[in-house]
């Protein structure tokens, strides 16, 4: 292993919004001169909204310059994109988030110059009663969601669903959708800041203002039909014995991402891609002596085997891992050592 191939500690972008909290603060090791963190960019090379690499050779480096001068580390599926294709947040929903939609990618393109968002949450913490909206719970029309808008009537016809720690939640562009209160949710999405909100309960931002919202750009994008329940936790377990397991949460052309659960040791490795490595629980240390710990996001080498082992005996290293999709034929190989 090369000293640009060690493991890279991301410092993520961070962000607030109305319904940010300070969990992200207390509890996940985030920025502590701040009070309030709606939620935090993890692996970002989105403009002006970077995650930088606060570890190592390349410390002080954001994604897109390293990818420029450091290509090898994002492996050759890279080439494959005509831009940097992922983005991965934890959000932390102390109240509601508003209702709202995300565009298509060839909506996207044509109008507004980037990618669309498909989106999916894994849902880390979830208070007691927990729920969140998506799609709705009958066909509408576009005059009926109009009219409802108006008369604040619109959550009567959203799809409410109860969610727990642990589920997956896969959002589609043009699905209507919403975290509510009581959320700490992993976000990977594609690289997109686009949001069509159309729903805000009435609130106001600190000067006063109620937010902007984006009704019209929604209505050419929503799907109207009634959600199919039967979509959301369709993630696959693909290895699962006593001490460790692994489940694949979801696959697309923008990313796959995997649960992994790790009782003492393992190895993880990817040939064409890097790999986004996200503590959820535990802690962990690398074979070259970083630290790994509930909240850290680790940018990890193509082509460049990593050992891990578990250094909390009484908790699981729990972590998300991400790579670039295009059904990569070698996806994540991990290898555990008991």
């Amino acid at each position: 292993m090369t000293e640009k191939n060690l493991p890279l500690l991301l410092e993520p972008f961070i962000a607030d919004y109305l319904w940010g909290g300070s969990k992200l603060i207390t509890e996940w090791g985030k920025d502590q001169r701040k009070t309030k963190i709606a939620e935090t960019w993890e692996l970002s090379a989105f403009p002006n909204k970077e995650s930088i690499v606060c570890s190592g050779p390349l410390i002080g480096k954001n994604l897109s310059s390293i990818l420029k001068s450091d290509p090898a580390i994002f492996g050759n599926r890279i080439k494959d994109y005509s831009e940097f294709p992922l983005l991965i947040k934890i959000i932390n929903a102390e109240q509601n988030l508003s209702i709202q939609v995300h565009p298509s990618d060839s909506y996207a393109k044509r109008y507004e110059g980037q990618l669309g968002k498909s989106e999916i949450w894994y849902i880390v913490e979830a208070s007691e009663g927990a729920e969140i909206f998506l799609g709705f719970n009958k066909e509408v029309s576009k005059e009926e969601i109009v009219d409802r808008i108006k008369n604040s009537t619109l959550l009567d016809v959203l799809n409410r669903l109860p969610v727990k720690r642990g589920d997956v939640i896969t959002v589609k562009p043009g699905t209507v959708h919403a975290l509510l209160k009581g959320l700490l949710v992993i976000e990977i999405q594609e690289n997109s800041n686009l949001t069509y909100r159309i729903f805000d309960y009435g609130r106001k931002d600190s000067f006063g203002k109620e937010r902007e919202l984006h009704i019209e750009k929604a209505l050419e994008v929503i799907n109207f039909e009634k959600y199919d329940n039967s979509k959301i936790n369709s993630s696959v377990i693909i290895q699962d014995d006593s001490r460790n397991s692994l489940r694949v949460l979801d696959e697309n052309e923008y990313f796959y991402a995997i649960e992994i659960i790790m009782t003492e040791s393992m190895k993880v490795y990817c040939r064409d891609s890097f790999i986004s490595l996200t503590l959820v629980e535990g802690e962990g240390k690398f074979s070259s002596g970083e630290t790994i710990k509930k909240g850290n996001t680790f940018l990890l080498s193509a082509d460049t085997e990593y050992n891990i082992r578990n250094i909390r005996e009484e908790i699981n290293f729990k972590a998300i891992a991400v790579t670039l999709g295009k059904n990569m034929e070698e996806k994540i190989n991990v290898l555990f050592r008991n």
